[in-house]
């Protein structure tokens, strides 16, 4: 593969009714400081002014060029933009989102210098209130993935992904993508990120993860995968028949299909809460009690304030009374005039100065939150030895 500096990239971006967000999309990719790329607009059916939007882009810069069609679904559109492009590479934009300009040009840097042939950076989560930063936690440096393999879904056991399964943020040579794409089903509307990602990635391949983060994922109550989808189910199974199929062909079978298991236990809870419109924003069908972690508690019975009355406090108290041979002397949270609003007997923290404890059990999910509570309660006085905290266990972990 050639492996020249000026090496044409293609982008792709898939657009169906986002004529608000288009033009921040188009400018964020013209503004590339690396500018040999041919951009592929596929307006998949769009039913708002999209087209126009990208009509009057395409007017203005020869690298733009237009498809218009059907609405046939994103791996369709995908396929689509693919075939009219020209590049060594190819890179994915999310209509919706937008880019730093420094990432194609440092993607393509990372083939040049290491030369693999994927290229996988980290993801800005944009909320309207907040950023988060999603990140690959399989470390940063240059695989041959089939030493990965195993780490590549879920890393080391844990719920963090190895490999963001977006098809953003991604740098691809064009001629493998292709093929990749014209491989998987066109029915898939649910994961169709992911589809791409394993089929590609999964065939053995040199991939290059980086520390950079130059991509903006920004979510919107709109969006389709926060929209109420009553064919839910259906195109998850859609996309769990296409991964079985791939990951039953693989060395790492056994491993990978629990995986998969894991993963289809966590869509489906989310399914029931959010997607099916069977409940409201913030009346969950179905809540997953936080467990104490015994390792936390010493075995003899000692007195116990509970510290924290939000929902890791809320289920460990039901626990503890229920369960435990602790007796639990009090509890307390900052917030306690709301707590007791909602009917429960939480006190002020000052309370810990007024009564005798063995311990606090702070009851936080968070450990940097929990750093943070024991330097207040240091500051009322509480020897640090008396504070203890451990990191809450979901009451069904996949196992």
């Amino acid at each position: 593969m050639n492996r020249k500096e000026d090496s044409l990239v293609s982008i792709i971006v898939p657009i169906y009714n986002t004529q608000e967000f288009l033009p921040r999309c188009l400018d964020s990719i013209l503004n590339q400081s690396y500018a040999n790329m041919q951009i592929v607009l596929v307006n998949d059916g769009s039913t708002d002014d999209s087209l126009s939007v990208c009509e009057e882009y395409a007017a203005k810069d020869n690298r733009i060029q237009v498809i218009n069609q059907s609405n046939q679904g994103i791996i369709a559109a995908k396929r689509a933009g693919i075939k009219l492009c020209r590049g060594e590479y190819v890179m994915f934009v999310d209509s919706d989102d937008w880019i730093e300009s420094a990432l194609l040009r440092s993607m393509v840097q990372a083939v040049q210098k290491f030369d693999c042939m994927l290229v996988c950076t980290n993801v800005y989560k944009d909320f309207k209130d907040r950023t988060v930063e999603m990140r690959n936690y399989i470390p940063i440096g240059t695989y041959e993935t089939g030493t990965i393999a195993k780490d590549l879904f879920y890393y080391k056991d844990t719920q963090d992904y190895g490999i963001l399964p977006y098809s953003v943020a991604k740098l691809y040579p064009r001629d493998i993508l292709e093929e990749i794409l014209n491989r998987v089903n066109s029915d898939i509307r649910y994961a169709e990120d992911k589809a791409i990602v394993f089929s590609l990635v999964f065939q053995d391949i040199r991939v290059c993860f980086t520390d950079d983060i130059y991509y903006h994922y920004c979510v919107r109550n709109g969006s389709v995968c926060y929209s109420e989808n009553q064919d839910y189910l259906i195109e998850l199974t859609t996309a769990y028949k296409y991964i079985k199929k791939l990951f039953d062909k693989h060395k790492e079978r056994e491993y990978l299909l629990w995986q998969l298991g894991k993963w289809m236990w966590i869509e489906a809870k989310g399914a029931i809460n959010n997607q099916l419109g069977l409940t409201t924003l913030g009346n969950p069908l179905y809540r997953e009690p936080y467990r104490l972690d015994p390792s936390t508690l010493l075995p003899q019975k000692k007195r116990f304030i509970l510290y924290g009355a939000g929902k890791v406090g809320t289920d460990y108290r039901k626990q503890i009374v229920d369960c435990m041979n602790i007796e639990l002397c009090g509890w307390v949270d900052k917030n306690y005039e709301k707590c007791r609003e909602n009917g429960l007997d939480v006190q002020p923290v000052e309370y810990l100065q007024n009564i005798a404890y063995d311990y606090i059990l702070v009851a936080v999910n968070n450990e940097k939150v929990f750093c943070e509570i024991k330097k207040e309660l240091k500051g009322f006085g509480v020897v640090e030895d008396k504070i203890i905290w451990g990191k809450p266990l979901r009451a069904l972990q996949y196992c």
